[in-house]
């Protein structure tokens, strides 16, 4: 199994470990979707699970899946849940049922049934950060510290580039050229790595980090965790929740709707 892997909710019973991680193998070999998006998908189709028997058997909770009652459950997990996560259950699922076909565990392919989430062009827009936020997060950290220093660096490249944050936990020292003024960004959700000019502030910022506070490290992501055992950043709500701290340690009220995270970034 994938080191990046999950940890399964101690109560889906161990009868469905072998289902779960035959699930997660065939999204990554045969799907090719990144690590993140299949994690992200579990959380959903473990409360599908927790609806139709989290402690029965593979063939039991197969048995239970039916036209009539993937209805019944999409109408009253829609009943009590945001949009957003209605959208996500309707994704993770018609894969879970493909995947359940693919693998001869239903004897139909039942995806079909699970209506998608209909988004009119042009009927929304992107909510992002304001600028006198995004100017006050850039201007306001305390680099006086180790975590100060790092974070400053981050929200520069988010701010200046607009790239993911997954681009910038996996960004490495070897994507950094100083002599030329590039930075490399790795590619993200099936995307194609960017190449930008590393403009004087981003390139200041970085080599502060790395020169006086990045530590020691066999690791060649260049952002690193404040505690030992240091190593990459581990996941999105770790990079969304340091900036999160520095929105509330500097006072900022965000217009509702705005992501606290990344995204509010990417968007602007």
């Amino acid at each position: 199994m994938h080191p990046l892997s999950f940890r399964i909710p101690v109560d889906i019973s161990p009868a469905l470990h072998p289902l779960i991680t035959a699930f997660f193998e065939d999204a990554l070999q045969i799907r090719g979707v990144a690590v993140e998006t299949v994690n992200a998908e579990l959380l959903y189709i473990f409360r599908f699970f927790r609806c139709f028997g989290s402690n029965a058997s593979c063939e039991k909770l197969m048995r239970s899946v039916s036209p009539e009652s993937i209805s019944v459950f999409l109408a009253e997990y829609a009943a009590g849940h945001s949009c957003g996560s209605v959208r996500w259950m309707q994704v993770s699922l018609r894969s879970f049922l493909r995947f359940a076909y693919r693998s001869s565990l239903l004897d139909r392919d039942l995806s079909a049934l699970v209506p998608r989430w209909k988004i009119r062009r042009l009927g929304s827009v992107p909510r992002s950060l304001p600028d006198e936020c995004i100017a006050r997060l850039r201007s306001g950290i305390d680099r006086s510290t180790a975590e100060g220093m790092r974070d400053s660096a981050m929200i520069c490249l988010l701010a200046t580039y607009g790239v993911r944050g997954v681009q910038i936990r996996h960004l490495r020292l070897d994507g950094i050229d100083w002599r030329n003024d590039r930075i490399h960004f790795p590619a993200a959700k099936g995307g194609r790595p960017v190449e930008q000019h590393l403009i004087a502030e981003a390139g200041n910022l970085l080599s502060e980090y790395v020169r006086c506070a990045r530590p020691e490290s066999e690791y060649p992501e260049v952002f690193l965790t404040l505690r030992a055992p240091f190593a990459p950043l581990p996941n999105a709500t770790y990079l969304s929740s340091t900036i999160k701290r520095h929105i509330k340690r500097l006072g900022l009220v965000l217009p509702a709707g705005v992501s606290h995270g990344t995204h509010g970034f990417r968007h602007a």
